[in-house]
């Protein structure tokens, strides 16, 4: 099972200047801290890591039928700065909002990491789009982008539970697996 976060800091940081431009609050000359030094307890997607049960450290919700829940995110953070635009997008897990019932099960972790790895294909795909962009694009096109953005993600991580029975269609889990390797090497420019 997977579910998904919107960092309302980040995203507010991204919609605040462009819909308040006067806002006090906004000082457009400091540069954004790194998406890093947002992210506290979180795990950053990396081929090197993948998740194991010792991540997933919120209490499982005992009334949901499924025996796993990922919760990952994109973390989004753009602005303009001195007429060039600059944003970063992190694909990432929360520890703090992940649990599993069965800690023993290799078949439902791999299948909790997939969720995690597309997201990481939703994520390159984004910064491939967000490439493109100028500050003169970025009051008309970037919410519009990043909501986009989000709903094809959301709609695609319900698409995998739903085709691969949250795990328990092999076949087309498998299926899922090679595709999704096949996007993270397709989109490898955007890592």
């Amino acid at each position: 099972m997977y579910t998904f976060t919107i960092f309302l800091s980040l995203w507010a940081r991204i919609l605040i200047p462009f819909l308040f431009p006067d806002a006090a609050a906004v000082n457009a000359n400091a540069p954004a801290p790194p998406v890093e030094e947002i992210l506290v307890d979180q795990v950053r997607w990396s081929p090197d890591r993948r998740l194991s049960w010792d991540d997933f450290k919120a209490l499982p919700d005992e009334e949901n039928a499924h025996h796993a829940l990922t919760a990952a995110n994109l973390a989004v953070n753009a602005r303009c700065l001195d007429s060039g635009f600059t944003y970063q997008v992190s694909c990432v897990f929360l520890p703090t909002q992940s649990w599993t019932k069965n800690t023993k099960s290799k078949k439902l972790l791999k299948h909790e990491q997939l969720h995690f790895d597309l997201t990481e294909v939703h994520a390159r795909q984004l910064r491939k789009k967000l490439e493109l962009f100028s500050c003169a694009d970025v009051k008309s096109k970037l919410s519009g982008t990043v909501t986009s953005a989000f709903a094809q993600w959301k709609a695609e991580q319900d698409a995998f539970d739903t085709a691969c029975k949250h795990g328990l269609n092999a076949k087309e889990e498998r299926l899922w697996a090679a595709d999704i390797a096949q996007r993270l090497q397709e989109l490898e420019a955007y890592k």
